[in-house]
């Protein structure tokens, strides 16, 4: 089983978005990528078997008020996603995205 795990980070307005794709063929690599990105607070992080998205981890962190009038954003909140929790459009224009970017 040969999995590819593929990120995508925005980096907000004025730097490009960030890319990686790992390929992975055992579970243990497969984690270990996932944790890596995770720990980079990468946005959307994508597992494909072949060209099949299989899942993707979104960043659903929300900014919480600090008391004093600014927002900060909160450690990174990752929900996955797949294909068949989802919309149907909404799971496929986000494997587009990380397909696309990688």
């Amino acid at each position: 089983m040969t999995c590819t795990v593929r990120t995508f980070s925005g980096n907000g307005p004025y730097f490009p978005p960030s890319v990686g794709n790992y390929q992975a063929s055992r579970l243990r690599d497969v984690i270990f990528h996932i944790r890596l990105a995770m720990a980079d607070g990468d946005d959307f992080i994508g597992l494909f078997h072949g060209d099949v998205c299989v899942g993707i981890f979104s960043d659903e962190a929300e900014p919480e008020a600090d008391g004093e009038g600014d927002w900060t954003l909160g450690s990174p909140s990752y929900v996955l996603r797949r294909p068949w929790d989802e919309a149907p459009h909404t799971f496929k224009s986000l494997a587009a995205k990380l397909a696309e970017a990688a």
